[in-house]
């Protein structure tokens, strides 16, 4: 069959398909698990052997949004600085770790952004609060697992076979939201760490809220993780396998940096910038309304920023 006339829309998910196929090594059946649709249907896509509706592409590119991470991502500010470096360390380490710090200082895109460029690096948005089962098949569904069985053993037994088939790769699976996430699932993390020996890291990544959670729960102090109380119970063990790391707020420094990174070269700009954004998400939608207007932000002036 000859290759039909692709839609742009289709193209895009063509290519972002192909681009993840080749940087994470996935075999089709393994794309289709983390698209939700059928080999054949990734096949088809792939060799543009016919038209899909756009409800279809856009659900698809939906389910890809957990893989790639679209910009620039500016790597001069220190706190993306930071969140990739501890990244690099976890994966090499394949040990378990916390990652902590309020909202906005640019977590989710640093964390998918290294999980798109890393093989067999695996990132997970909690958007609800999952059973265990629930988070197990979510997690077989972003590491690109075909499930057949769904009961908690199967899912569990998956993972395991994956990692020990990528072990040289030193797999790491990054859970962000974290603070979603109800109590009895931290200490059945503790036990998926134990079941994979190690061969893979874990890092969760959350609100500054989740260090102070699990150190209530496991009796530890929150500010240097030591007990508090003579007694442990089964969230200690999970909670002393942790390696907590905090990344600090942004300040005003920071800000200007940021902006520097997009190109805005007007210093007063660049003080109203510093005056009026908290965080980098905030200032990183304000930027993409700049550039929607066709506004250029070597050139921005005070007049334009205030539109945004």
């Amino acid at each position: 069959m000859d290759k039909v006339a692709e839609s742009e829309l289709q193209m895009k998910l063509r290519q972002r398909l192909e681009t993840i196929k080749a940087q994470k090594g996935l075999k089709n059946n393994e794309i289709a698990a983390i698209c939700g649709r059928s080999e054949s249907v990734i096949s088809e896509m792939l060799n543009a052997k016919r038209n899909f509706d756009d409800k279809l592409i856009y659900s698809m590119l939906n389910k890809l949004s957990d893989y790639m991470q679209d910009g620039e991502l500016v790597t001069t500010v220190r706190q993306y600085t930071k969140m990739y470096n501890i990244a690099i360390a976890g994966k090499k380490a394949s040990d378990m770790r916390l990652v902590v710090g309020n909202t906005g200082i640019g977590k989710s895109v640093v964390y998918k952004r290294f999980a798109s460029e890393n093989t067999d690096t695996y990132y997970l948005k909690v958007d609800r609060r999952y059973t265990w089962n629930k988070l197990l098949l979510e997690i077989n569904r972003v590491m690109g697992i075909e499930v057949g069985k769904t009961w908690t053993n199967a899912l569990l037994d998956n993972i395991i076979r994956k990692v020990e088939q990528t072990t040289g790769n030193n797999p790491l699976l990054i859970i962000d939201e974290s603070e979603v996430l109800p109590n009895p699932v931290y200490k059945q993390l503790k036990n998926l760490y134990t079941s994979t020996e190690g061969l893979m890291g874990i890092m969760l990544v959350g609100i500054t809220e989740v260090k102070a959670r699990i150190a209530r729960l496991a009796g530890l102090s929150a500010d240097n993780w030591r007990p508090v109380k003579d007694d442990s119970n089964v969230y200690t063990t999970f909670a002393r396998r942790l390696r907590v790391f905090r990344i600090d707020n942004i300040d005003q420094a920071d800000i200007e940096s940021f902006c520097r990174s997009k190109g805005i070269e007007n210093r007063d700009v660049i003080k109203l910038a510093c005056s009026k954004w908290w965080n980098y998400a905030e200032a990183d939608r304000a930027i993409s309304r700049a550039e929607g207007f066709g506004m250029k932000l070597n050139t921005l002036s005070v007049d334009e920023f205030n539109l945004l």
